[in-house]
């Protein structure tokens, strides 16, 4: 190929990939506890690898799949070979997580320059073997069912953890924890801004589950080496699938499929779920409500989030995470309710003078015939009733009232 036409095709990769930028959804497992999937895309199927190099990215990139390369490529569809593959590791200081050598000294230059900026960042999980990722794996479908279990943790063979070149990362004071709101907390933001500058990616980025096949975790960072992580970065390309030209799955907008049934006022929650100020995950944790936890429903907007009361807090979840709707029906209070009438009524036992106070010596206002329905309004101490009879508002006694 000429260089002019070297050129071309690297502006045409360039400009594909900034057309496809667009938005869309955890995957790797902390130990022993799953992820908390919080505000997450619906389920989708894992992309198979797409031999039409232009797709999305047209690339001449090769994809590497040599086990022990820093730039492996590890996916559902590209599993590690040989399956067991087991790395070089070696512990980060200061933790008993191992990895990579090269991606452990990566991760302390990155913690070091984060610490300059007054960022303490956690390193949370490393290199998982084959035997305890296929651990995982099973508690997680044995928890959650097999379909959301292949949502949030790989399949062993298949996870980026097991090449040692995968780290989870957090908060030191476990804030927003392997949860979608990590990325507002202080590490996540950082991480996010400038996490390629020391070799790590963001894997598995929002709006992409139906391309990287998992759901978003702002938490989850590859080592691929600084030089990759420039060239992916300046890209413009939103996963490595991107990247390499096998992503052929279009990224999908959330669409929260759970809906409260008529008469709901109740519903348990089926994840770890933060409780919002407001809907969308753009607005303020108020807390995280526990799996399992019984909430009131108050009211709901139309984008399938659900105004709800836990704990003496008020405010906003994603309906994607509740089930086992029960009770009356929710009611969303826009302004303040009027109390309801509590008018009862009574027959005359016989014609009976309607006065305009309660007692003989009052004037008759007009006789109430015999078997008339009559509406209490107030009562005196007397055992006289005030009530209404066509039009009129008087007392009578309460001896020929039933």
């Amino acid at each position: 190929m000429t260089k002019k036409g070297t050129t071309r095709l690297a502006l045409a990769t360039v400009f594909t990939a900034s057309l496809v930028a667009t938005s869309l959804a955890p995957a790797t497992a902390f130990e022993p506890a799953a992820p908390a999937q919080v505000q997450s895309q619906g389920i989708t199927t894992a992309a198979a690898p797409s031999t039409d190099v232009a797709s999305f990215v047209p690339t001449a990139r090769k994809l590497q799949r040599g086990a022990s390369r820093i730039d492996v490529f590890v996916s559902k569809s590209y599993p590690l070979s040989p399956a067991r593959y087991v790395p070089k590791t070696k512990t980060v200081r200061g933790t008993s997580i191992r990895l990579r050598p090269e991606a452990a000294d990566a991760y302390l230059k990155m913690k070091t320059a984060a610490k300059k900026s007054g960022v303490n960042i956690a390193l949370v999980s490393g290199y998982r073997s084959y035997d305890r990722q296929a651990q995982l794996f099973r508690q997680y479908t044995q928890q959650y069912g097999s379909k959301y279990a292949q949502r949030i943790s790989a399949k062993p063979g298949t996870s980026e953890h097991q090449t040692g070149l995968a780290v989870d990362v957090g908060n030191t004071n476990h804030q927003c924890g392997l949860q979608a709101c990590f990325e507002s907390t202080k590490v996540g933001r950082w991480m996010a801004k400038n996490a390629h500058k020391y070799g790590f990616i963001l894997r598995y980025p929002k709006g992409y589950e139906s391309v990287t096949g998992y759901a978003y975790e702002p938490w989850h960072f590859r080592y691929v080496g600084t030089s990759l992580a420039k060239s992916y970065t300046q890209s413009g390309a939103k996963t490595l699938e991107h990247y390499y030209g096998v992503a052929k799955a279009k990224p999908k907008a959330e669409k929260p499929k759970t809906q409260a049934p008529k008469g709901a006022s109740s519903a348990k929650t089926k994840a770890n779920l933060n409780l919002r100020s407001g809907v969308s995950t753009k607005h303020k944790v108020l807390l995280t409500i526990p799996k399992g936890k019984k909430v009131s429903l108050t009211g709901k907007t139309s984008k399938g989030w659900y105004q709800v009361k836990y704990s003496s807090k008020t405010g906003w979840v994603s309906g994607t995470y509740l089930g086992s709707f029960s009770g009356s029906k929710p009611k969303t209070q826009t302004s303040p309710s009027k109390p309801k009438s509590s008018v009862k009524t009574k027959k005359t036992t016989a014609n009976l003078n309607l006065r305009t106070k309660a007692g003989t010596g009052h004037k008759v206002l007009l006789t109430i015939p015999k078997g008339k329905k009559v509406s209490l309004t107030g009562k005196t101490s007397k055992g006289w009733y005030q009530v209404k009879y066509s039009s009129k508002t008087g007392w009578v006694s309460g001896k020929y009232l039933r």
